[in-house]
């Protein structure tokens, strides 16, 4: 009799390969690292069994001596059975198998602190999109201040990539977040003595994208660091849904919260929250499966830098997913500080429209990425991915059009479905790609393709400010439809990435 679950081992221990659960298959037991492959080819049936010492041991399995030799496990002392055919349809994951990965003690407190600070993150975006709007009153003001922190960004990502691999991501992480909470601080304290000034608003936009873009390729790198490859697959679209719970409450709840008691409560809830991850942070375990960058003498900083960028450059299937998830940084995601203007000019719902619109996009995003744990391991994941972006930007043509506030929501919510798949999918398909001891580097290399929203932050403004919200916003979407079109029929190589 099977017990169906196997004791786990630290991912540090160098022991003898364990037997695990095959998320392509839940129902078939196979060696940890890459026999994945070899049970789909093979039929491989292993399972597993307590002994008298309570520990486990093979028996029934249908592993021939050749291939347990091949892939470093023992032969198995059982008779050999017959391969064991495949199942008609490959059964659905159970509801342990969706959240396989908060099984791994260090991703537990990793998903909690990523949680705390995408909610503080929210509350910075709203708060600063808020205050700049209210003392200015300007369209192109919101679009300069997006440009300048994502400007900063975009300066700093290969440096913060740099960091990543030289010292641990857990320090890098721990500096970063309190120095982002510090600023918060310092804004919430003129704020409520009423003696901010826009330029303060600019000054903490510039110190804010400088932790962030140093925070952001550590924090997507640890996923990989405190996980297994097993689970990675399960944890980024877990770390995927748990940044989308605060999408899904931060912008709505302190859109709400500002309304009622002003904008310093929505900086006083970031210093808090910023605080809360910096705490959960320490709780982390130093020891992770990262590759730390030596420096051999002569070699400069820069030099290890631009190898991150030679790497993604050389391996087109990696500039291939980079250059996807540009698209939509470049000609999509600048209209999320313009939804103040849509509230305000279009749908008449101020504030408070303001934060329920930016909510719905993470509603329909958790529905699609607790599907996508559902199913597993998608089958053609690179088709997949481009035709998700390709109806994501369909459902954004319609929200440009629309002038009913129920129908904007219910928009942005479908868009939200296929926008949470793709990104999943997209950041699933890089990080099992890239090499460990490139990892920070290159995933800086891909943080600056979200850096490059100031780009098409100032046109955007300036096409809204000419032609009004719903032109303005609807130029940028149908230019990113095409853009995603002609990615698609022309990347072959991501286009058949499985």
């Amino acid at each position: 009799m099977s017990s169906g679950r196997l004791p786990e081992r630290d991912y540090m221990d160098p022991g003898a390969p364990r037997l695990v659960r095959d998320y392509m298959d839940p129902a078939v037991l196979v060696p940890a690292r890459g026999a994945a492959r070899l049970s789909r080819r093979k039929h491989i049936a292993v399972t597993a069994a307590p002994s008298g010492n309570g520990t486990h041991s093979t028996n029934g399995a249908a592993l021939a001596a050749g291939d347990a030799a091949a892939i470093g496990l023992p032969a198995p002392q059982a008779a050999l059975a017959p391969p064991r055919p495949l199942p008609a349809g490959r059964p659905k994951a159970s509801i342990a198998d969706i959240f396989v990965s908060f099984k791994l003690r260090d991703f537990k407190y990793l998903t909690l602190s990523t949680l705390a600070a995408g909610f503080a993150q929210w509350a910075k975006q709203i708060a600063l999109f808020a205050l700049i709007y209210d003392m200015t009153g300007s369209s192109v003001q919101l679009g300069t201040i997006a440009a300048f922190r994502g400007a900063v960004g975009a300066l700093i990502a290969p440096y913060g990539g740099y960091l990543a691999e030289r010292y641990a991501r857990k320090t890098v992480i721990l500096w970063s977040t309190a120095l982002d909470g510090a600023l918060a601080a310092i804004l919430a304290a003129l704020v409520l003595m009423d003696r901010a000034l826009p330029w303060h608003v600019y000054v903490i936009a510039f110190g804010g994208g400088l932790a962030q873009s140093i925070n952001q390729p550590a924090r997507q790198a640890l996923v990989y660091d405190v996980t297994t490859d097993e689970t990675l697959p399960n944890a980024i679209a877990m770390n995927s849904m748990v940044q989308n719970i605060s999408r899904v409450t931060g912008p709505s709840a302190f859109g709400v919260m500002m309304g009622l008691w002003g904008v310093g409560s929505g900086l006083v809830a970031l210093t808090v929250l910023q605080a809360a991850a910096l705490l959960v942070t320490l709780l982390i375990s130093s020891k992770t499966r990262q590759v730390r960058l030596v420096m051999g003498a002569g070699e400069s900083t820069m030099r290890k830098i631009a190898e991150g960028f030679k790497y993604s450059w050389k391996d087109k299937r990696i500039l291939g997913l980079i250059v996807l998830s540009t698209i939509p940084s470049l000609l999509v995601y600048p209209y999320i500080p313009f939804l103040k203007v849509v509230s305000e000019t279009v749908l008449f719902r101020g504030t408070a429209g303001f934060g329920w619109l930016s909510s719905m996009m993470g509603w329909g995003s958790l529905i699609g990425l607790f599907f996508l744990a559902y199913i597993g391991s998608a089958k053609n994941r690179g088709r997949l991915m481009i035709v998700c972006f390709l109806l994501y930007t369909v459902l954004l043509v319609g929200f440009a059009a629309s002038s009913n506030y129920y129908l904007s929501l219910l928009i942005l919510a479908s868009a939200g479905i296929p926008h949470g798949v793709a990104l999943a999918l997209n950041q699933t398909l890089l990080q099992q790609h890239i090499p460990n001891e490139l990892r920070g580097r290159v995933m800086a290399v891909f943080q600056l393709s979200q850096a490059v929203q100031p780009i098409g932050s100032l046109p955007m403004a300036a096409a809204i400010e000419y032609w009004g919200a719903q032109v303005g916003i609807g130029i940028f979407m149908v230019t990113a439809l095409v853009g995603f079109v002609l990615f698609g029929l022309t990347w072959g190589s991501v286009r058949r990435m499985q």
